[in-house]
């Protein structure tokens, strides 16, 4: 419908209803420019999209991204992150990857770090922060300044501030002098702040009171003088030593043992009178001086004397005649006193043996031996020479008042070798042995017409010059115990062979030559026996150790008596004499089937050795007690040869070795010889060994 064609509105309408008259206005088309472009999206349109992107790019962040907390100490601790996170709570929310933190607090050192955020799971991390260092000021009543030591290292301080201590309980200890140390545990707080100690101080000293008599005395205490008595001097704990002087007078020192707050007063001090100084010369010098019989030393010197009285000087020099001098002194004087002393001769006579020797006297030669010098009374080195022998030496004071005399015999280098050697040891083990020094040419063994002979008994032309030691008794039980701790010598039919001072028995020869080693190697000598274990398997003729008698030295020993071998240990005829040995009497008759009915020896079996009667060397029991092991292995002669042996020690191959000597089970004839023979390897009761060594 157009505009012409509209309706007309009625009269009656417009006043029955009230409606408003719609009326028609013109319409003119909107003309586009010319070459204007079309907008694809509105501004609105626009906004909503950009919305979106965001949006979706922050949904796919907080899909990738990771929680990165830091559990901190302290826990107000501020966090930073390098590089895109975003704060969530009480950490951050941050892309895995490689990042770095610094962690903050007041009062505590950053901490700086770097930390790995990987794709999976949450990442959560502790850290502690290190507090600050603290401050302790120290304040003192009474307030005097301070050396402080934390956990005692001393630290710097100034006027009782001590700065940049470490936190944490400290052992705090003050010292000052004149106080005694104050040490308190403290819990440190750090974090820069500064804590208060208040420490009261007890004083270290204690009040001395010191009084002399008389007073006006000065009082010292290691060269610190303190005052004159009478005083209270306030002394240090601790020992310490007052010393009181005074002009005229003696200076006095006083032990003292302070205890800090406890007082004393000390008795009074009795000052005596200054001492006089004496200086004391002498021509010549060197004097002795003795003080009222007191040795003081050597002029020139300087001697201190009381004022009380008179005192006796006596002036002394080896070849000068003594000087006696009285002085007396007033207190504090110094004096000068100065002796002349005459020489005093003696007369010395020297021989020698043999005689027309030189005689040195002091180094210098001064004549020949028979002749009478006159000498200084000092001591004099005298030395007598003569060619072949080895020089005398001794040393004399001659005696102004007799004559004295010097005997000098003089030895050949062999003599006075020997005279160096002793002639008894001791052996470790505890025994004794003597030297010998054999130059003998004798027969062992007997001859085929002599009684009681054994056909092992062949004789043999020995020369024996070679010096040896032997042991005076056979080995004892004590003795060879500190070898074989645990060893027994037994016994026979209830009769003991095991008592401490019996000779040792039951062992083999093998046990002998290791006991020989055993001793050697205590006294550091070279081992006679070679040895595979425990096992002897030779010998060194050449080594100082100790070994078994050879059966030359054991023969020659027993036998051997003013160039003639004897055929008992009592001489060359029966019966056995009185006190002779232990051999097989009636007290062994329960034990021997023969017993010797005339002799009695008041032992059953072993007796303690050295009970009996020893030989003309000092030797005991080379007949009778216990049989003895010998060094040689066992052998039979010919008795063809009539070449002479010198220091003969037995064949280095054999299965036995020789046995000497009669022993506790012996009655016989043939036993009771000394040339009887036997042999064997093993332990027997009636066996026993003495020891000897080579003298090199």
């Amino acid at each position: 419908m157009t505009a012409k064609e509209a309706v007309p509105v009625r009269d009656d309408d417009r006043e029955d209803h009230g409606f408003s008259v719609i009326e028609p206005v013109g319409f003119s088309p909107v003309q586009a420019e010319a070459g204007g472009k079309k907008l694809l999206l509105s501004p609105r349109a626009l906004t909503v999209a950009v919305c979106l992107l965001l949006g979706s790019l922050m949904l796919v962040y907080l899909l990738v991204a990771r929680s990165l907390i830091f559990e901190t100490q302290p826990a107000d601790a501020n966090v930073s992150v390098s590089g895109f996170a975003l704060p969530l709570g009480d950490g951050h929310l941050v892309l895995p990857g490689h990042y770095s933190y610094t962690i903050q607090a007041s009062g505590y050192l950053p901490k700086s770090g770097e930390v790995d955020v990987a794709s999976d799971g949450h990442n959560r991390h502790a850290v502690t922060l290190e507090k600050l260092p603290g401050n302790i000021q120290v304040v003192t009543n009474p307030a005097v300044p301070v050396r402080i030591l934390i956990d005692g290292t001393e630290v710097e301080s100034h006027e009782g501030l001590a700065k940049n201590i470490p936190a944490g309980r400290k052992r705090i200890t003050l010292l000052t002098d004149r106080y005694l140390p104050f040490t308190r545990e403290v819990d440190v707080e750090g974090l820069d702040n500064t804590q208060r100690l208040e420490a009261t101080l007890r004083p270290a000293w204690a009040k001395i009171h010191i009084s002399t008599n008389p007073p006006g005395a000065t009082v010292s205490v290691e060269g610190k003088m303190l005052g004159t008595t009478p005083m209270d001097a306030e002394l240090i704990q601790g020992d310490r030593t007052v010393s009181v002087s005074m002009p005229q007078y003696n200076t006095v020192e006083v032990p003292v043992a302070v205890t800090a707050g406890v007082d004393q007063t000390l008795s009074p001090i009795d000052l005596s009178a200054a001492d006089g100084v004496l200086k004391l010369s002498s021509s010549p010098s060197g004097a002795s001086v003795t003080v009222d019989g007191e040795f003081r030393g050597r002029t020139p010197l300087e001697v201190k004397l009381t004022p009380d009285g008179q005192h006796q000087l006596r002036f002394f020099k080896d070849g000068y005649g003594s000087v006696k001098h009285t002085v007396d002194m007033s207190a504090g004087a110094q004096r000068e006193l100065n002796v002349d002393l005459h020489a005093v001769f003696g007369r010395v006579r020297i021989t020698s043996s043999p005689e027309d020797a030189q005689v040195f006297i002091d180094g210098e030669l001064a004549g020949a031996s028979g002749q009478t010098f006159r000498l200084p009374a000092r001591s004099h080195d005298i030395l007598v020479r003569k060619s072949g022998y080895e020089d005398y030496t001794t040393t004399i004071v001659p005696s102004a008042k007799l004559e004295q005399s010097v005997r000098a015999v003089l030895l050949t280098a062999e003599q006075a070798r020997w005279s160096k050697v002793p002639a008894q040891i001791t052996t470790p083990a505890g025994g004794t042995m003597l030297l010998m020094r054999p130059n003998a040419k004798f027969t062992m063994g007997s001859s085929r017409r002599e009684q009681g002979r054994r056909a092992n008994e062949v004789l043999r032309q020995v020369a024996l010059t070679r010096p040896f030691y032997i042991g005076t008794t056979e080995v004892t039980n004590r003795e060879f115990r500190r070898f074989q701790h645990m060893h027994s010598s037994s016994h026979v039919s209830g009769v003991s062979l095991d008592n401490d001072n019996l000779p040792v028995v039951n062992v083999s020869w093998n046990d002998a030559a290791l006991f020989c080693n055993w001793m050697s190697e205590r006294d550091g000598l070279d081992k006679v026996y070679s040895t595979e274990g425990d096992r002897v398997t030779g010998f060194d003729a050449g080594a100082n150790g100790y070994r078994l008698p050879t059966e030359a030295e054991w023969a020659w020993a027993a036998r051997y008596h003013r160039g003639t071998m004897r055929k008992f240990p009592w001489g060359d005829h029966l019966p056995v004499k009185r006190n002779s040995g232990n051999y097989a009497d009636n007290s062994a008759a329960q034990l021997v089937p023969a017993v010797l009915r005339t002799y009695t020896d008041r032992y059953a079996a072993t007796a303690p050795v050295a009970t009996y009667t020893a030989n003309d060397l000092g030797l005991y029991d080379l007949g009778g007690n216990a049989s003895e092991w010998i060094h040689d292995l066992y052998t039979i002669g010919t008795g063809l040869s009539m070449r002479r042996e010198e220091n003969p020690v037995g064949p280095q191959d054999g299965d036995y070795h020789v046995i000497r000597g009669s022993s506790w089970r012996h009655a016989g004839l043939t036993e009771l010889r000394l040339s009887y023979r036997d042999y064997g390897a093993e332990p027997r009761d009636d066996v026993g060994f003495r020891v000897a060594r080579w003298v090199n």
